[in-house]
């Protein structure tokens, strides 16, 4: 596991809205979600409510770093979710497949649909599919300028879009050229209505910029092929010389002038059935060379190292090197043999060549759903400047008679350096884990979207497609992957997006996952299992010298994933930060920060209220959390070394003088079906309580209650509760009869053997089943 650089379309959610970007922003993750914002004071003083601010207490007040992700509406329909990492979800739009190129070019990511493809930088501005830009923006759906002849409109930007752009693909394909002409009968440009600065000049600056690449590209038949082909071109002695990941081919063609060096291209291209839908996508590489001075005596072949999958290049006598991108060398379909019949719901490729520097010179990837043909081509040897690193990934689904279904998600690597010449790939039951996962879901039938993002060594961000059911739903998922694969999972349920940490594959291993399943309630998230050293964490709950973070996740399910910050279903929250009779910190809308206390050690207490309206959940809407812990000046270390923490000048800063609080938590396993509810009669809760991450040594949690009611919180009644080591209780009640049908309320205290306690109550935490007699 890595750290992953976030991105500037992330990024910039958070400007000009410091507290927003913190009141609704998940929990602190490694390298990529929100670290902890410094608390603004709110314009009415929390002095005027509960007393005076404490002598020394300082709040800071400058934006948060990133905010978690972004869903945007592409002009085509499609939805893509963009994490703080540079990864993508994408789901198709309706009554379609999910098919798509990615580009990536510094901080941007382009996420690019097939059908699209044809008519990009031409008729379609690439910005429109800049999805860093789009966010950065601040937009959900793209919206477009349109020009045109003739008194030809556009259907709207969204599915509508998408959905006649195929209908013209598909035409334009029965007449063998697709992409030549323009959109709709007279449309001659789309572009975005919205400031952006994906509108990239292309290509960037070069030095001696004086040579002439003639590239074609053929297509199946032998023949240039017609219409309009995108395709990247980078230099890999050093990609800032020379980068264009979208050069446009027309008819076959495309000429760029560029400086001497050694050189890649690569393209992906697709063929289409009458409804517009791709039958078929090809992945063609040259690796070539452009000689520096004279005329280069019509050399033949003049690559570095050979030429790459047999492909040709010339330089003439006017200097001008020609390149052919040849379709018809894809020849390896990609195939998969697993234990279990599985029909192909997604393939995903990864081509990423890197520089002589290691940078990235092409960063691209194709995504298709639906089993459609795919073929690349293969290498005839391995690059010998710079890197070529290309892994398939693949979501592959139980045929629909199966008794329970299951899927396979599988993450292949190539050997370094090449496209392998055989693109069958098998993998057997000793390859995989076996997770058996329940999908909760308080709402019968809950639309639900389930995505899993899986990473190589290499990779700083991933790829995936996401895939609808209904819950609640029991499935078993096989996870395997070449070495070093790591994995995140990606949920939607309803309009709300909850993510897993990331985790790694335990070959032959069965193992078992909760998603959603409740009480759902604040908290802290915590780094993954084996969390590499170089991998950045934002302290959650930490003194640092005489700063004090204390930010919250502000949904987390029982197994700990965590919503994701945008949209948001909180309506109201409340948080405060108290230091005996002295309010320091009051606020709406928040859910933490850092502020500067005084040195002396003194006992606080932290209070967050939180409601959500949200039609997709029935339960744990409302809460109710105290935290009470000591804390003093903190001189020493107690986290990890690649943690971070806010200084008292309110910056983002290194470990040093950095210990965690001891801040009690509750970790649930509540006695419940999978859709939320429990029987009358006997029932119980085993609730372990534990401390935030970062706390050596913490005292042991010795004292529990847990209080149950039925009539929304108007009496409680006190649980049995018994003692079963390493800070885990069991409580035991009786629900009433009479309960049957109605909501219970919890509310769970725990407190360590100094003294530090939580206290949460959730509203309507389970369902007592309905008396079926």
């Amino acid at each position: 596991m890595r750290r992953r650089a976030g991105i500037r379309g992330a990024r910039a959610l958070a400007t000009g809205c410091a507290l927003a970007a913190i009141g609704l922003a998940a929990g602190p993750a490694p390298g990529a979600l929100a670290a902890p914002a410094p608390m603004e004071r709110p314009a009415t003083s929390a002095a005027a409510v509960h007393g005076t601010t404490a002598p020394g207490a300082t709040v800071h007040g400058t934006a948060a770093p990133d905010a978690t992700a972004h869903t945007v509406t592409l002009v085509t329909g499609e939805r893509v979710t963009l994490h703080a990492d540079g990864s993508v979800v994408v789901a198709p739009r309706p009554g379609a497949e999910a098919d798509y190129v990615t580009r990536r070019l510094d901080n941007d990511v382009f996420v690019i649909p097939m059908t699209a493809l044809p008519y990009l930088g031409r008729t379609l501005d690439p910005a429109l599919f800049n999805v860093s830009a789009l966010a950065e923006a601040g937009v959900t759906t793209t919206p477009v300028r349109i020009e045109a002849t003739g008194g030809v409109t556009a259907p709207p930007s969204g599915p509508a879009f998408g959905a006649a752009l195929a209908k013209q693909v598909g035409a334009e394909a029965a007449e063998g050229s697709v992409g030549g002409g323009p959109l709709f009968g007279g449309v001659t440009s789309v572009t975005p209505a919205v400031a952006t600065s994906g509108e990239r000049a292309a290509p960037r600056p070069a030095a001696r910029a004086d040579r002439t690449v003639k590239v074609t590209v053929l297509g199946t038949d032998g023949k240039p092929l017609p219409g309009t082909t995108s395709l990247a071109l980078a230099n890999v002695d050093d990609a800032a010389r020379y980068q264009e990941p979208s050069l446009q081919a027309v008819d076959g063609e495309a000429r760029a002038e560029v400086p001497a060096g050694h050189y890649t291209a690569m393209v992906s291209a697709g063929t289409f059935d009458s409804a517009g839908e791709p039958t078929g996508v090809r992945m063609a590489t040259a690796e070539f060379t452009v000689p520096d001075g004279g005329t280069g005596g019509g050399t033949h072949g003049g690559t570095h190292g050979g030429t790459h999958g047999g492909t040709d290049s010339r330089t003439d006598a006017a200097t001008a090197t020609d390149v052919v991108l040849d379709l018809r060398k894809a020849t390896e379909r990609i195939t998969f043999s697993t234990p279990r019949p599985a029909e192909e719901h997604q393939l995903i490729l990864h081509y990423l060549r890197q520089d002589t520097r290691g940078a990235v010179a092409v960063n691209g990837g194709v995504g298709v759903s639906g089993g459609a043909p795919v073929y690349v081509q293969p290498s005839g040897r391995p690059v010998t400047t710079g890197d070529l690193r290309f892994n398939v990934y693949t979501h592959r689904k139980a045929p629909a008679d199966a008794a329970t279904p299951y899927s396979y998600d599988l993450k292949l690597a190539n050997p370094a350096g090449t496209i392998a010449k055989n693109q069958h790939y098998t993998v057997t039951g000793r390859q995989l884990t076996t997770v058996r996962t329940d999908y909760h879901s308080d709402t019968p039938g809950r639309a639900q979207e389930v995505a899993r993002l899986m990473y190589l060594p290499y990779e700083s961000s991933g790829e995936a497609l996401s895939e609808p059911f209904k819950a609640p739903a029991r499935r078993i998922e096989y996870v395997g992957g070449s070495a070093g694969a790591s994995y995140q999972d990606w949920l939607k349920a309803g309009e709300r997006r909850f993510v897993s940490q990331e985790q790694t594959p335990r070959p032959g291993r069965t193992t078992s996952a909760d998603w959603l399943r409740g009480p759902l309630v604040p908290g802290f998230t915590e780094p993954a299992g084996g969390a590499a050293a170089d991998e950045t964490w934002y302290c959650a709950a930490c003194r640092k010298g005489d700063a004090l973070t204390f930010s919250l996740t502000t949904v987390m399910d029982s197994a700990g994933h965590h919503v994701l910050a945008l949209p948001s279903d909180i309506t109201s929250s409340h948080f405060a930060v108290v230091s005996g009779d002295t309010t320091l910190y009051e606020g709406d809308g928040v859910s933490g920060g850092a502020l500067t206390v005084p040195p002396d050690k003194a006992p606080y207490t932290v209070v967050y209220d939180q409601t959500r309206t949200n039609d997709d959940f029935r339960q744990s809407l409302t809460t109710h959390t105290e935290w009470t812990f000591a804390s003093g000046h903190s001189g020493g270390r107690t986290v990890p070394d690649n943690w971070t923490c806010v200084s008292e000048a309110g910056e983002y800063d290194g470990p040093a003088r950095c210990s965690a609080l001891p801040v009690v938590v509750p970790r649930y396993q509540l006695d419940t079906a999978p859709d939320g509810t429990s029987p009358a009669g006997d029932a119980h809760l085993v609730v372990g309580f534990g401390h935030v991450p970062g706390v050596v040594a913490p005292p042991a949690v010795t004292e529990a209650a847990v209080e149950v009611s039925f009539d929304g919180g108007e009496r409680w009644t006190e649980a049995s509760v018994t003692a079963l080591g390493e800070g885990r209780f069991r409580a035991d009640w009786t629900t009433p009869d009479a309960a049957a049908g109605r909501d219970a309320s919890l509310r769970v205290t725990g407190t360590d053997a100094d003294g530090n306690a939580v206290t949460q109550t959730v509203k309507a935490a389970f369902t007592v089943a309905a008396d079926r007699g």
